[in-house]
């Protein structure tokens, strides 16, 4: 006897629906969680690094992206991304603008060497001075 299911578009209507009405519910997890969301991921960090290589190796990341393909992209970029960039970027003002201004305070610390004719090593001179600059301050920011 074959199993009885429920019809699909009830099912995603009521998916959508509970979604939607736990935002309330939603909110108080993240304001008192049960762990760190932090140390629970730091945690987890080499099951995270099996799950991407095993997900590398056995091609389902882009098995996933052929699947969903440009459409699914295009459509809920347009739909949601759209309309949640500008609010997304105005929160994190702030934590960009503290992001970026080692690296600016790095490239306005520097004294570059004289600019040479075009061409010239003079000038990849002060491009490696840059990159040195701004690398020395990425690691720093990783450790």
């Amino acid at each position: 006897m074959p199993i009885a299911v429920a019809n699909i578009n009830q099912l995603a209507a009521k998916y959508s629906a509970n979604a939607q009405n736990a935002v309330a519910a939603y909110k108080a997890g993240v304001q008192s969680p049960r762990r760190s969301q932090s140390a629970t991921a730091i945690a987890a960090a080499q099951t995270w690094a099996q799950a991407v290589q095993t997900a590398a190796t056995n091609g389902t990341y882009a098995k996933g992206l052929t699947k969903a393909g440009d459409a699914k992209w295009s459509a809920n970029a347009l739909n949601l991304g759209a309309q949640r960039y500008g609010p997304g970027v105005a929160n994190a003002q702030g934590a960009w603008a503290a992001g970026e201004t080692p690296y600016l305070q790095a490239i306005a610390n520097l004294t570059l060497p004289p600019r040479g004719v075009t061409g010239s090593p003079q000038n990849i001179a002060r491009v490696q001075a840059v990159d040195t600059a701004l690398q020395q301050v990425k690691a720093q920011s990783a450790a």
